[in-house]
């Protein structure tokens, strides 16, 4: 089989996109069930989580089983109506994943930077989960829909491949511009001035030490640990999707650096961003102390239902074993029974009582040696 990487990156990244697809689906689903299965859950922030949430989903199901097909087909699609479908979509989705994302954390550090800043004032638009949930997923749409008509099905070398059909080189430039300043760095840079804001308010000034401030102090603590929370988020996406970026804006203003790249550079690239969506609901979960609890508590659930699925098992098993052990018995009596019975050696005493009106001459129908009748 001609692979289009090196062997052993196909391998690495095989094993690799097989350990952060199921961690992916699973944490990304139990954080979505958690904030709206919990009343105590259901708050602005917990909400954008989710948003962030169905948008690393997104990427576990679309885009990863993608990702790990293109390592061993590289860009080979299959043709007609459906292939020209699903070519787009593909992509497209994987570009409003990101957007997703990314304005869903800008939409959280908006949240907290106006609700420790001024938490006198009431901002209808940003507490309004609904809107901005709407806004957020209708902006991402609209951002990636150029994408339907930048991908699409062509001809290479005697196979049909899903590719980047932009021909024209501003339009190209154009384009990943866009998504670098307007999708990356802009959001980034806003975010960055925003907890500058907050950790200046947070972690330089003095909390008052008095006995009326002792759940001001709490308050502020948990603020602490949430932002705390939020930065190492917003860093780590930041770190993943870096890559990513440097790369398309090289293959479009300095091709000839990608160009001398080892071919098994460009999936690893890849890869990192992936990873991000596994990343992300890990660390909200290690980092938040509602989603850790949930957690632990989910991971109890499971420990008794598996070990009350395993004590059924056993009960059920240890009957059947009884009843076997039993019919084994009551086969190995009625083997000595009848073995006994034809060497005649087998006092026949059933219905003893009829026998003694029936029949008053014999008790006994066989003595202990020869057929020989003992009369009463």
């Amino acid at each position: 089989m001609n692979l289009p990487f090196h062997i052993a990156a196909v391998s690495v990244l095989t094993a690799a996109y097989i350990v952060i697809f199921p961690v992916a689906l699973g944490a990304n689903i139990f954080l979505i069930f958690i904030i709206f299965k919990r009343p105590t859950m259901k708050t602005t922030i917990n909400y954008l989580f989710a948003n962030m949430a169905a948008a690393n989903l997104l990427v576990a199901v679309f885009i990863t089983p993608y990702a790990l097909r293109s390592l061993f087909a590289a860009d080979a699609w299959f043709g007609g109506v459906l292939g020209q479908i699903s070519c787009r979509l593909v992509h497209c989705t994987y570009a409003v994943s990101i957007a997703g994302s990314i304005l869903s954390l800008t939409a959280i550090s908006l949240d907290q930077f106006y609700a420790i800043l001024f938490p006198m004032k009431r901002i209808v638009v940003i507490r309004n989960t609904r809107f901005i949930t709407i806004a957020i997923w209708i902006s991402s749409v609209i951002f990636m829909t150029p994408y339907l008509a930048m991908y699409g099905i062509r001809e290479m070398a005697g196979e049909k491949q899903c590719v980047y059909i932009v021909l024209d080189r501003i339009i190209m430039e154009i384009h990943f511009s866009f998504k670098f300043v307007f999708l990356y760095a802009f959001p980034l840079a806003l975010m960055g001035i925003l907890y500058i804001l907050i950790g200046r308010k947070l972690w330089f000034r003095t909390i008052p030490g008095n006995i009326h401030s002792i759940h001001r102090q709490a308050a502020e603590l948990s603020k602490r640990r949430v932002i705390r929370m939020l930065i190492i988020v917003i860093a780590t996406f930041a770190l993943c999707w870096l890559p990513v970026h440097v790369f398309h804006m090289c293959a479009v203003f300095k091709p000839h650096l990608t160009r001398n790249m080892a071919s098994y550079w460009s999936p690893l690239i890849v890869f990192i961003g992936h990873a991000n969506s596994a990343l992300n609901p890990c660390l909200e979960i290690a980092l938040n102390r509602k989603f850790r609890a949930e957690f632990f508590k989910f991971l109890a659930t499971c420990r008794t239902f598996s070990m009350r699925c395993f004590r059924k098992r056993s009960e059920r098993r240890g009957f059947i074993d009884s009843q076997r052990n039993l019919s084994r018995i009551e086969s190995v009596e009625n083997i000595k029974d009848r073995i006994a019975m034809q060497r005649g050696r087998l006092y026949d005493l059933r219905n003893q009582g009829n026998t003694i009106h029936s029949c008053p001459i014999s008790l006994v129908r066989f003595s202990y040696h020869n057929n020989v009748e003992i009369e009463s």
